[in-house]
């Protein structure tokens, strides 16, 4: 057995003196290449600072603004139309009588009207689309229906009683489910007029390109 010198007796001393595990943790270290020791470092540094175990946050965040523009006051003047009606047609000389469900609601934070509606006979289902275009400054309406047929619509506002749209329509003729039929394109203009709470009027006009113009009319009433 080797004697032990003074100078290691007193290196034992020493580590008898230390924390418990100083020792061995500098044993690890003369046992491990440094750069290793620098790795395992910055891992047991990550280890604190983001446990391994960690749930992700699924806190609720903060609602983004969805809408903060206001709506237009100008739409206000549309109100007529909001809620559910029955439209009684009465279709120009030679057509047939029908009756028009009607059911519009704000949309889009109130910036729009939509108007969901239902015609019979005919089984047309249509949506229309009303809103305020601020830079031309008039009301604009979008149409489509079941059968194909899809118009564009503009008025000035109220004058003397009377909102008044037009634009072009697509009419489709006979619907076809191939997505292949004939149709014509006319000139539509919706003549609104209020004759009470939850009653209104709607005259239709139809110009047919050979210049020929059929008129109809819906009388409205809120359920």
């Amino acid at each position: 057995m080797r004697a032990e010198s003074s100078e290691e007796r007193e290196r034992e001393r020493e580590r008898e003196r230390e924390p418990r595990g100083t020792a061995r943790r500098r044993r690890w270290t003369r046992q491990v290449p440094a750069g290793v020791v620098g790795v395992a470092a910055v891992s047991l540094i990550a280890l604190t600072v983001s446990p391994v175990n960690a749930e992700p946050d699924t806190r609720a965040k903060p609602p983004r603004g969805r809408n903060p523009l206001p709506a237009p006051p100008q739409i206000r003047d549309l109100d007529f139309l909001l809620g559910s009606y029955t439209c009684d047609y009465t279709p120009p000389p030679g057509g047939k009588p029908a009756v028009l469900k009607l059911n519009t609601k704000r949309a889009m934070g109130g910036h729009y009207l939509y108007t969901d509606a239902t015609l019979e006979p005919g089984s047309v289902v249509g949506r229309s689309s009303f809103g305020w275009n601020p830079v031309d400054g008039k009301f604009i309406t979008q149409y489509h229906d079941n059968w194909g047929s899809s118009g564009n619509y503009t008025s000035s506002g109220w004058k003397d009683g009377h909102l008044i749209f037009k634009g072009p329509l697509t009419q489709v003729i006979t619907p076809n489910a191939s997505g292949q039929t004939t149709g014509v394109k006319l000139d539509l203009k919706d003549d609104y007029q209020v004759l009470g709470p939850g009653h209104f009027k709607d005259t239709t006009s139809f110009t047919f390109p050979d210049g020929s113009t059929l008129q109809g009319s819906y009388d409205c009433r809120r359920q």
